[in-house]
């Protein structure tokens, strides 16, 4: 653990197309500090920990956090895996109703985040969401006005899902990913604790940095005016790669990881970001093909730069000066590689025709579907 100072942050006078978040808290040994006190100003006196098997076998992660609890701790579910299984969800949905749960504590990166998230809408709409024919049925639930179990959120990657209301999870059979969103499901308080972040496999660590990366550039793309989400994301590509680069030359500076998270916080301001080309791509070949978002980013990202050339030719130029480069998509190729990141689909078993797939389900008038492929292929 570090000396720096433990920071609060309560960005409750953002602009309108700005996430809101309740509390956020920054510095080592937040969590273990601040977390109780945090469940104790919600009431929650039942809280169910959602994590993934490698964070709830690590008592320096799972096993402080809970410690930090106390009797607050009801029960936990170490079961979610990558992409968050729907009948993972259900499953907790079915824990925290055994247990009495009134509030979730989710550790770790973007699946149990959003497990956590998918969870408390099921319990709010009544609705289980592996059921058939849900998706449809939750088009028309609003959770206004209805008990959604107050969510908080220790992430240990830089994916930030605790940024966002909504909750992603992967279908059965064909693995789609799919998802529920409100303004209810953003977390009531996020703990950047860098102490535990420390624990982080590097490689994953350093491929959610690249998915913090594109929500920063997805920003900078999306329709509309949004002048303080974009002022964000651009402070967020200044500062990310160095942090990240720090990590990669030295895993175990709490200050690079904490900075990386800061930086991480920075890049999602605008939630229309993770409706971005880079991130449909990623989603249609993630999922079904079981590679991390992070990865997708690293596979995907560079090459839809370059899509943008010549459609949006000035928010391009952005990026690239924020990143201190005269080409921003070789710029992020060549951090990537820098990185040690994956760089070929095909070296996950995807094949052309597996490529063809996915454009076809991303394509729209404004996305040709061959533009898309060759996206893809550019990566493969």
């Amino acid at each position: 653990m570090t000396n720096e100072p433990q920071r609060h942050y309560n960005p409750g006078m953002g602009l309108s197309d700005a996430p809101r978040t309740p509390a956020v808290y920054f510095g080592a040994g937040c969590a273990a500090a601040l977390l109780a006190a945090a469940l104790d100003r919600a009431g929650a006196r039942r809280a169910v920990v959602v994590t993934t098997a490698s964070v709830a076998a690590n008592p320096a992660l799972a096993g402080a956090v809970e410690k930090s609890l106390g009797a607050r701790l009801a029960g936990r579910l170490p079961a979610i895996s990558q992409h968050a299984p729907v009948r993972e969800v259900a499953a907790l949905v079915a824990a925290a109703r055994d247990l009495g749960a009134d509030a979730f504590v989710s550790i770790g990166g973007g699946s149990p985040i959003d497990a956590a998230k998918a969870a408390a809408w099921s319990l709010a709409s009544g609705i289980d969401l592996a059921a058939p024919g849900a998706l449809e049925a939750a088009r028309a639930v609003r959770l206004a006005g209805k008990r959604v179990l107050p969510h908080f959120a220790v992430p240990t990657t830089l994916s930030v899902a605790e940024r966002s209301g909504s909750a992603g999870f992967s279908s059965e059979g064909a693995h789609d990913k799919i998802g529920v969103a409100a303004p209810e499901l953003i977390p009531a308080a996020v703990f950047y604790d860098a102490a535990l972040a420390l624990h982080t496999p590097l490689p994953l660590w350093l491929s959610t940095g690249m998915r913090a990366i594109d929500h920063a550039v997805e920003t900078l793309f999306a329709p509309g005016r949004h002048d303080h989400a974009d002022a964000s994301a651009l402070q967020s590509l200044r500062r990310l790669p160095a942090a990240l680069r720090a990590a990669k030359e030295d895993p175990t500076a709490a200050g690079a990881r904490s900075v990386a998270q800061e930086a991480a916080w920075l890049s999602y301001e605008l939630p229309a970001a993770a409706a971005g080309l880079s991130h449909r791509l990623g989603k249609a070949i993630g999922a079904p093909h079981r590679i991390p978002h992070g990865v997708t980013s690293c596979l995907v990202l560079p090459h839809a730069l370059r899509f943008y050339s010549s459609r949006n030719p000035a928010a391009l130029a952005q990026v690239a000066e924020a990143l201190g480069a005269s080409d921003a998509a070789g710029a992020l190729a060549e951090l990537i590689a820098a990185l040690g990141l994956p760089q070929r689909s095909s070296a996950f078993g995807l094949t052309a025709a597996d490529l063809q797939i996915a454009a076809a389900k991303v394509s729209r008038p404004e996305w040709p579907e061959a533009e898309l492929l060759s996206i893809l292929l550019a990566g493969h």
